[in-house]
């Protein structure tokens, strides 16, 4: 999918720059994995999330006498 994004100058040159740095075919590439980045930096935050949610749930504690017992 094509799209149109406005940017400064510096942030052309350092995408630019970047991809020329690291064998990127194109400004394209670049920004690519800029998205695919940023999208990993939110699953720290969201498995934090789950685990809380998931500890505070009854279940957490049957599943933690399984653990301790060595059978998981």
């Amino acid at each position: 999918m094509k799209v149109s994004v406005s940017l400064p100058d510096e942030d052309i040159e350092f995408l630019d720059d970047y991809a020329a740095r690291n064998g990127m075919a194109s400004r394209s590439a670049a920004v690519h994995k800029a998205v695919r980045l940023l999208r990993t930096s939110g699953l720290g935050a969201a498995y934090e999330q789950a685990w809380s949610e998931w500890a505070a749930e009854s279940d957490s504690e049957v599943w933690e006498a399984v653990v301790s017992d060595g059978m998981a």
